[in-house]
């Protein structure tokens, strides 16, 4: 009978961590003390503020945007199910002294005409996500709200920050809104 050196015993040991791994990652743990409750669609609220273009209709429903998050590409890209931009806006003081008004940011305006170059974007991308008792986990990166993002496609690279994060139905994500131009937000809602 042969005995065990040390270097057959180390790949004995390590072959065994792999399978106790493998193992555990199949009944649902997705680290030491993430334990996976479930999948679900989400979709993800993206706000760009500022983003310098010309072409306001840079996103369009239905294309693929590629996202970044912490430095680390999300695969495969996510679709873009809702797209809301209004003018970059101005706050002044208000005549009253105790209020602010917001306007078209004039100095972001194509000279001569009142084309503005300055958009923000409310953009909403679905994807499959697990479900943990922290929080939502997209393609192996924790996503919340606050998190910085980049979204990537033929003709931008734009970063943004994720404002809202919520499940959506099979048959939400199917019959998804069109896109709505040029629409600012309410006075109510700035107040």
């Amino acid at each position: 009978m042969r005995r065990l050196n040390a270097f057959d015993t180390a790949v004995i040991v390590v072959g065994v961590f792999c399978a106790m791994g493998f193992g555990l990652a199949k009944a649902g743990y997705a680290g030491v003390d993430k334990i996976v409750e479930g999948k679900a669609k989400v979709g993800i609220d993206v706000y760009l503020i500022g983003l310098k273009t010309t072409d306001a209709d840079l996103f369009t429903v239905g294309d693929k945007s590629a996202i970044t998050i912490r430095n680390r590409p999300v695969e495969p890209p996510m679709e873009i199910t809702k797209v809301v931009h209004w003018p970059h806006k101005a706050s002044f003081l208000a005549q009253d002294g105790k209020s602010a008004v917001a306007f078209p940011d004039p100095t972001m305006m194509i000279e001569g005409t009142n084309t503005p170059i300055a958009h923000d974007f409310l953009i909403t991308v679905t994807e499959t996500a697990e479900r943990t008792k922290d929080g939502y986990i997209v393609s192996g990166n924790k996503i919340k709200i606050g998190n910085q993002v980049e979204l990537e496609g033929f003709k931008y690279r734009a970063q943004g920050v994720v404002v809202d994060i919520k499940e959506v139905g099979a048959d939400a994500a199917a019959s998804s809104g069109t896109p709505v131009k040029n629409s600012a937000p309410s006075e109510e809602s700035e107040k």
